[in-house]
């Protein structure tokens, strides 16, 4: 791996750092001054741009997928720490006298987390329910049920891919401002259009998009390593949240979000600046590496300090659920995430050479 490319992945794991903090500190009491929606946008386009970069990488070289591999690959990658905060969350619960439900446990593991918590409910009023943080999870899962068959077949065909892939987000920027302005949020339920895949996952796509520009049509790309892209992007950007019409929020917001990191995107993580340079530093590539584990175990942190402690100053529960969250999230990123990493880094080479 050459200099550059390593740079590249450091600002980028810098930027998913990036995601995480706008999450983290949003909860933390913050979430009228720190746009913390804004981080789960930036994590499912950075999520898009990496499935689709390695995809195309082993496409290029094997000129084949194998999808049975992607699946194990995300096995080994997500599934053994989120067993293990289920069950430390499950204990929270019991502690709390939350008396849950199977089928929550089910909506965790077979995905469905998102829908669960709009038209049912998690457990647990009092104790801010820590399994509710998988809908981003779900998200993700239901984008990547289909996507390496809908990519194995159509990549030979990168103009028409391209056009479906923007075809399926100006239908699902559609589908929102249907339902915003059709039926009318006080019709509809809370957190229906921000936690569905159907009204979110274009999301994704705007970085399986830009991923597919980068590798098959450099001519583009070539714009949006442009300067004055970036600054059209940040300035999209700034007038997504400027905007505080609540219509607005819920229908074109994740569509011009996710136009301006298209446009910011190269500028970040490719280009020589002082903002990749911050990007790669060794503190926000080490956030950006425990992302998960921190976005998975910072709602359990708030849950516990918003039900035993909620008389604690403003500042006392902020620096608790820093330090908590961090030592959860590094805790779980080195006992559980790297090991199952090199096991299953193992079984695939195995699987290789049989």
């Amino acid at each position: 791996m050459n200099s550059a490319s390593h740079s590249r992945l450091q600002a980028l794991d810098g930027l998913r750092g990036v995601s995480i903090l706008l999450v983290l500190i949003s909860h933390a009491w913050l979430g009228h001054i720190v746009p913390g929606g804004l981080g789960v946008t930036i994590f499912f386009f950075i999520s898009g741009y990496i499935i689709t970069r390695l995809m195309i990488a082993e496409w290029d070289k094997t000129e084949h997928i194998s999808i049975s591999k992607f699946y194990l690959r995300r096995f080994f990658r997500l599934m053994p720490a989120l067993i293990v905060f289920v069950l430390i969350s499950l204990g929270v619960m019991q502690l709390a006298g939350v008396q849950w439900q199977w089928i929550e446990l089910m909506s965790v593991f077979f995905y469905f987390a998102n829908y669960f918590g709009i038209f049912v409910g998690f457990s647990g009023d009092v104790l801010p329910p820590p399994l509710s943080i998988t809908w981003s999870l779900a998200v993700e899962e239901h984008f990547y049920m289909l996507f390496p068959f809908v990519f194995s077949v159509c990549i030979a065909f990168p103009r028409r891919f391209l056009a479906g892939l923007l075809t399926f987000i100006v239908a699902i920027l559609l589908w929102r401002l249907y339902l915003v302005y059709g039926v009318g949020l006080d019709h509809l339920l809370h957190y229906r259009i921000y936690k569905a895949t159907d009204t979110r996952a274009d999301s994704i796509m705007y970085g399986t998009c830009f991923a597919l520009i980068q590798a098959r049509y450099p001519v583009w790309a070539a714009y949006f390593a442009q300067r004055k892209a970036a600054i059209a992007g940040l300035l999209l950007m700034l007038a997504s949240l400027l905007i505080r019409d609540e219509n607005f929020r819920e229908s074109w917001r994740y569509s011009i979000q996710g136009i301006a990191l298209t446009l910011m995107f190269t500028y970040l993580i490719t280009a020589s600046n002082f903002v990749s340079h911050l990007l790669a530093s060794q503190t926000m590539v080490y956030i950006g590496r425990i992302s998960y584990s921190l976005y998975l175990y910072h709602w359990l942190v708030f849950g516990i300090i918003t039900f035993w402690l909620p008389d604690w100053s403003l500042p006392a529960r902020f620096c608790l659920m820093m330090l908590a969250s961090f030592a959860l999230a590094d805790g779980s990123q080195r006992l559980v995430e790297a090991p199952f990493l090199r096991l299953g880094q193992r079984y695939l080479q195995a699987g290789t050479k049989r």
